[in-house]
C-alpha cells in the first residue's frame, strides 16, 4: 500500500473514532399504558431514549461511577431535562407491539455542554467522594416534597451534616413554589421556583463552579510530543488533543521548547481511558513524523 493511501487510511480511521464519539444508538422498549396515545407513547419512548443516551455519554466523562441508585435518580431527571445536552437525533427504527413500542435511535451528544452540567450539578466531585453540607427544610414540608428533596441530596451525592457550610435550606411557597437558600463564605444566593429541582441545580453550582472544587485528581499523566516544524502546528494539536474527550477528562500545555528535531511540547492530561488515547496518538501522531511519551507525573 502507497503512503499516501496509509495516510488516508489513517486519517479515515481517525475522523471514524473521533466522531464515533458524539453519537450513540440506545434502544427503548415502553410498554403500552391504557389511556395512552400512540403519539403519546411515542415521546415518552423518545424521553426515555435520550436519557439514556445521554447517561451513556457521561459515563466515561466521571472519574468513577455512579452507582446504581444514583444512576436511576440521574436518569429520572434527565427524562425532562436532557433537551440542552441533544445536538441531534435519527430513529433507526421503530416497531409497534401489541405490548409497547420498542424504539433505536441514534442521538448526537453535546459534550462540552454535558460535562459542565456534570460539574455544575456536583457529579464531577462528589462521585468519589460525597460532600458533607448542612441542609435543611422548612416544618410544612409534605412528605412527597421531602422524598424529592432526598433524591435531589442523593443524586448530588451530598450528605446533611449539621453546622457545616455550604449550607443550603428550602421551604414551600404560596401558590406551590419552593424557596432555597445557599450559604457559603458570607455570600447567599435565593431561587424560588415551582420545581424544586429547578431551584436546587439553580444554587448548587454557586459551590461547585468555584475554582477550589476541584476534580479528583486521578489518571494524571504527562504527554510529550516531539518533531513539528514550528509551533503553530503544536497549538493545533493542542486543540485536537482537547477534542479526545473520549479518552482524556482534563488537558494543560505545560509548555513548547525548540529541540534538535523540531518543536516539542510537554501536556498534562487526565485520562478516561489510556487505551484510547493510546489508539487515538497512534492514529494521528506517526503518519505526522512526530514521535510522543506518556510517563506519570512525579508532581501528582
Amino acid at each position: 500500500m502507497s503512503k499516501v493511501r496509509i495516510f488516508i487510511a489513517a486519517i479515515l480511521t481517525l475522523l471514524f473514532m473521533v466522531g464515533a464519539a458524539f453519537a450513540g444508538e440506545v434502544r427503548v422498549f415502553m410498554p403500552m399504558e391504557e389511556d395512552l396515545s400512540p403519539r403519546a407513547l411515542r415521546t415518552k419512548a423518545m424521553a426515555e431514549g435520550f436519557a439514556l443516551a445521554v447517561i451513556e455519554e457521561a459515563r466515561p466523562m466521571l472519574p468513577a461511577p455512579l452507582d446504581d441508585v444514583r444512576t436511576e435518580l440521574y436518569k429520572d431527571y434527565l427524562l425532562t431535562n436532557a433537551k440542552p445536552f441533544i445536538q441531534g437525533y435519527k430513529i433507526i427504527s421503530s416497531e409497534d407491539m401489541a405490548e409497547g413500542l420498542i424504539l433505536v435511535l441514534d442521538v448526537r451528544i453535546n459534550k462540552k455542554t454535558l460535562r459542565d452540567s456534570l460539574k455544575k450539578m456536583g457529579l464531577m466531585s462528589t462521585v468519589v467522594m460525597p460532600l458533607e453540607a448542612t441542609i435543611s427544610w422548612s416544618e410544612d414540608f409534605s412528605e412527597e416534597a421531602l422524598a424529592q428533596l432526598q433524591g435531589l441530596m442523593t443524586l448530588a451525592g451530598i450528605q446533611n451534616t449539621p453546622d457545616l457550610t455550604p449550607a443550603f435550606s428550602i421551604q414551600a411557597g404560596p401558590e406551590g413554589t419552593f424557596k432555597g437558600r445557599l450559604a457559603l463564605d458570607k455570600q447567599e444566593w435565593v431561587s424560588i421556583n415551582k420545581d424544586m429541582a429547578k431551584v436546587w441545580f439553580d444554587l448548587w453550582p454557586h459551590y461547585f463552579n468555584r475554582s477550589e472544587v476541584s476534580l479528583v485528581r486521578t489518571g494524571i499523566k504527562k504527554l510529550a510530543v516531539s518533531g513539528w516544524f514550528s509551533p503553530d502546528a503544536a497549538l493545533e494539536f493542542d486543540r485536537v488533543l482537547k477534542s479526545w474527550d473520549s479518552a482524556i477528562q482534563e488537558v494543560e500545555l505545560l509548555e513548547l521548547d525548540m529541540q534538535p528535531t523540531g518543536v516539542g511540547g510537554t501536556w498534562e492530561v487526565r485520562l478516561l481511558s489510556g487505551e484510547r488515547l493510546d489508539m487515538l496518538l497512534k492514529s494521528y501522531l506517526p503518519q505526522r513524523g512526530l514521535s510522543y511519551q506518556v510517563s506519570e507525573d512525579p508532581a501528582k
